[in-house]
């Protein structure tokens, strides 16, 4: 499980850096037209875990001591190794139900589902192995910022066509997506991702990190004015993506933070202030949007003559009828056999899986919520024999600025109910570019409770 233990701290360091800007800044690479295309973070983890099983197995042939892994594995093993270890038993009880009663077909596009399960377990303990000094943490947010900047610039780079980018950056994305929706009338943008909509739930992960620090940061009774600007250039890139799922995101989202801030800050003037101000902010750029982009957000409000809600409810119908034919396992994965476009990720998932398949499904983003929960109110993460932790993490106190790993905690309790909103119309589970960024924010929760744990009392 611990397959960074091998490596030094600076070279998971630079492996979570390779990561982090291969999710937000690279499209995937194809390195032969008979094979799927690779991303770089993809080639990065899978060669480090390549390595390590090597180096493992010849520690085991010559009896070598295997180094120390990081802190808390117990807890780890009992949450994200039992999590991982449900969803491949849920994958493969399905597979072999439907290949001996349903006569489906199992072939290696199905056997890459583990591969996608694999990529995303190596992200959470890579993030989890890592020791992070104070200069570390910086860094890793200087990086992170200069990559959003870049996006920024990209999008609009993409929105304006400067230096002629329709036409250079077309062969790196999906031709469908960029004819009939970069090309199109009105024109949205892909930033570095395949999809319009996908870029604009990117956009709503980078404003949960922004918003939470916007409202919860110690701002040394200052008012944090380069934030809020921050956040409106991020608003103004979800705007040209013309998502209107990630619009939805958006709004719960700001909803969210600013109850929880309003009712935290014990309703003062300066949080009031700061709600005043971003409420103004969001309505100011909203307004001052294209025409073609208030249509098209009036057209999906429209929900009796919207096509594209018309569309999602006929791919949902189908999948539903689907899934009440093998309610408790599900089809299995038979990609080659069964469509892929059902825009509602449960759906597809239970199709694929059945309810128990659901049930492991829904722990992946519910599990590092009730870790973040119980972190921010001082609460044992186990049961009672093992909540004798003292948490690293210290219980947030009402009225109080939070610290930098509270207010990473609060970003994902923040966001996960967009997230949940958004695999209602899309999904993020499948999209692996999109779930990396994700699974960066798990595992950071995951890594904060493990250090909880691992200190006793």
């Amino acid at each position: 499980m611990f397959w960074c233990s091998y490596y030094k701290n600076e070279t998971r360091i630079f492996l979570l850096l390779t990561v982090i800007l291969s999710a937000m800044l690279l499209p995937a690479f194809s390195l032969h037209p008979a094979l799927p295309s690779l991303r770089l973070d993809e080639f990065v983890l899978f060669s480090g875990f390549g390595l390590y099983a090597a180096r493992f197995v010849l520690d085991a042939l010559r009896r070598r001591e295997r180094p120390e892994p990081p802190p808390g594995r117990e807890w780890l093993r009992a949450t994200a190794g039992r999590l991982f270890a449900a969803l491949v038993a849920s994958y493969a009880v399905s597979n072999l139900y439907a290949v001996i009663f349903l006569d489906a077909a199992y072939t290696r596009r199905d056997a890459m589902e583990l591969v996608m399960y694999f990529k995303y377990f190596l992200i959470i303990t890579l993030v989890c192995s890592i020791e992070l000094t104070a200069a570390d943490r910086l860094f890793l947010r200087l990086t992170a910022s200069f990559a959003l900047a870049l996006l920024l610039v990209f999008g609009w780079g993409q929105h304006w066509n400067l230096l002629g980018l329709d036409a250079w950056l077309a062969p790196f994305f999906n031709q469908a997506h960029w004819e009939h929706l970069i090309l199109g009338n009105p024109a949205r943008i892909l930033g570095a991702f395949d999809n319009p909509n996908v870029f604009g739930l990117f956009t709503v992960l980078a404003l949960a990190l922004l918003v939470t620090h916007y409202y919860f940061a110690d701002d040394k009774g200052k008012f944090p004015l380069l934030l809020l600007a921050a956040i409106g250039l991020v608003i103004k890139l979800e705007y040209l993506t013309i998502s209107r799922t990630a619009l939805m995101g958006i709004a719960i989202l700001f909803a969210l933070t600013s109850a929880w801030a309003w009712t935290h800050f014990q309703r003062n003037r300066r949080v009031t202030l700061k709600i005043l101000a971003l409420f103004l902010l969001t309505l100011i750029l909203f307004f001052t949007s294209s025409a073609d982009f208030l249509s098209r957000v009036a057209e999906g409000l429209d929900f009796s003559n919207s096509t594209s809600l018309q569309g999602h409810l006929a791919r949902w119908n189908t999948a539903i009828g689907s899934i009440w034919d093998s309610p408790v396992f599900g089809w299995g994965t038979q990609k080659t056999a069964m469509t892929t476009l059902v825009d509602n990720e449960y759906a597809l998932y239970t199709r694929r899986y059945g309810f128990i398949g659901l049930a492991a499904y829904l722990a992946v983003f519910l599990l590092p919520l009730t870790v973040a929960l119980r972190l921010l109110r001082g609460r044992p993460l186990g049961r009672k024999k093992a909540a004798a932790a003292a948490f690293t993490v210290a219980p947030v106190e009402r009225g109080r600025p939070f610290t930098g790993a509270q207010i990473f905690l609060a970003a994902y309790v923040s966001v996960l109910p967009s997230v949940l909103l958004y695999n209602f119309m899309a999904g993020i589970f499948y999209h692996l570019q999109l779930m990396t960024s994700f699974c960066l924010l798990m595992g950071g929760v995951y890594a904060l409770g493990a250090r909880a744990a691992a200190r006793k009392t």
